[in-house]
């Protein structure tokens, strides 16, 4: 089916964004594709369409900007996007299933949950809550259809889980940091955004750069000090702060990192 050669589609698109960081004296902000790019030549923009009816129009305005799309352990999934300017505050996100069915949200300053939509026979997919954690915290969410079950991911030691949550508190804030939980997941994301903001910022010398750089939550822990020197560092610097905050890493990583929180 359209929707899902589309799901392969963007899965691909994923992986190319995720190796299209050039060094350069500039920092280059990588942002995920649009909605209509991410679903070119496929049923799932008008299904969108369908399923929100008058709804969708305010769920479009919140998909100037995206993160780039998160495979689901699922098998489906989920591209995350925001109001230009307005990443904290109107957001809007898609879950692509396997079968072609959808679950959508979106959510605009000041409301007290989302608003959700789904037309698939399943639970409504996890991914929606944790995606909504930025908007709303941890305040209750309700939606008919329920929600599926979570997978169990490995913990670090409690040592190693602090060390990765100092990481986290420099890429994001403390608060955001303690809300998550350290898992394994957590850990490969945190390193998978360290990469990011050092090719990024590569001709950033005003601090020492972490030696390296190794895939997974080891080397976050092992090396946690020097990153959060050279994060301080770089969000600090006028050129380099964009590698770190706004539509850098901060943003792009955010539904990366909830996803993996909940264990998802």
């Amino acid at each position: 089916m359209r929707s899902f050669a589309s799901l392969i589609r963007v899965l691909l698109l994923a992986v190319a964004l995720s190796a299209a960081y050039p060094l350069s004296a500039t920092p280059i902000v990588i942002v995920g594709p649009s909605l209509e790019d991410a679903f070119e030549d496929s049923d799932v923009v008008p299904g969108l369409k369908r399923l929100l009816g008058p709804d969708y129009a305010a769920f479009r305005r919140n998909f100037d900007e995206s993160a780039t799309p998160v495979p689901l352990k699922s098998g489906g999934l989920l591209l995350a996007g925001w109001r230009l300017g307005f990443a904290d505050s109107y957001g809007a996100v898609v879950v692509l299933h396997p079968s072609g069915s959808l679950d959508a949200a979106y959510y605009n300053a000041g409301a007290r949950t989302p608003r959700y939509f789904s037309n698939s026979d399943q639970p409504h997919h996890r991914a929606l809550r944790a995606w909504a954690r930025q908007y709303i915290g941890d305040a209750p969410q309700v939606f008919p259809g329920g929600w599926d079950s979570s997978a169990v991911v490995d913990l670090p030691s409690e040592e190693d889980q602090a060390a990765m949550r100092a990481v986290a508190a420099a890429i994001w804030s403390p608060t955001l940091a303690q809300g998550w939980n350290m898992n394994t997941e957590v850990g490969r994301v945190l390193g998978e955004a360290t990469k990011y903001i050092m090719d990024c910022s590569a001709a950033f010398s005003l601090v020492p750069k972490p030696v390296g750089w190794v895939p997974g939550w080891a080397y976050v822990a092992t090396t946690s000090v020097q990153i959060v020197a050279y994060v301080t560092g770089a969000s600090a610097h006028r050129v380099y702060r964009t590698c770190v905050i706004g539509i850098g890493t901060a943003s792009r990583q955010r539904p990366f990192i909830e996803l993996a929180s909940a264990e998802i």
